[in-house]
């Protein structure tokens, strides 16, 4: 989920060697169907378009209990979803996140920074657990802690404490 969009995202994927396909969810469309508010997340779907596996928060390929799931997977084994994830909270609120979240999307590609970070950091004032939102601000403000080797997560755990 980046609302700057796929290039942001290649050179991980480029640099982690994935030979499987990739989606970058601009618009956060997943987020609203499933319901969360964090990411990474991962969807095994399989040929007919249909989520075998999915797990919510903290999904990364280089844990071995991930990298399991996907060798299992790849050999053909039944997965069971990995369970929910999901910060709590109604579908309305999450509904009203993302309603924000496009908004902000429209005016960042209009090329209206500060405004689609203004109608952001809204979304984050009504819904405080959205990471979600607080990353595309965060990214958009702070590149280097996002785009220019690791992921800074230290930082961004600074500044959730900081409300920011």
């Amino acid at each position: 989920m980046d609302v700057q969009g796929a290039e942001r995202a290649r050179p991980y994927v480029e640099k982690a060697g994935a030979t499987f396909r990739t989606v970058v969810d601009e618009e956060n469309l997943l987020g609203q169907l499933y319901g969360f508010r964090a990411i990474p997340n991962g969807f095994l779907i399989d040929e007919d378009g249909v989520v075998r596996y999915k797990t919510l928060g903290g999904f990364d390929v280089r844990r071995a209990e991930t990298a399991g799931v996907l060798k299992a997977w790849v050999a053909g084994s039944e997965l069971s979803d990995a369970g929910d994830g999901a910060v709590p909270g109604s579908a309305a609120e999450i509904s009203e996140s993302n309603a924000l979240l496009r908004r902000g999307l429209e005016l960042y590609r209009q090329g209206k920074v500060a405004e689609a970070i203004a109608v952001w950091r809204q979304g984050i004032e009504r819904d405080p657990t959205n990471l979600i939102l607080r990353k595309q601000v965060w990214a958009v403000e702070n590149p280097g802690k996002f785009y220019s080797g690791d992921v800074d997560y230290d930082w961004q755990r600074e500044q959730t404490a900081l409300g920011r």
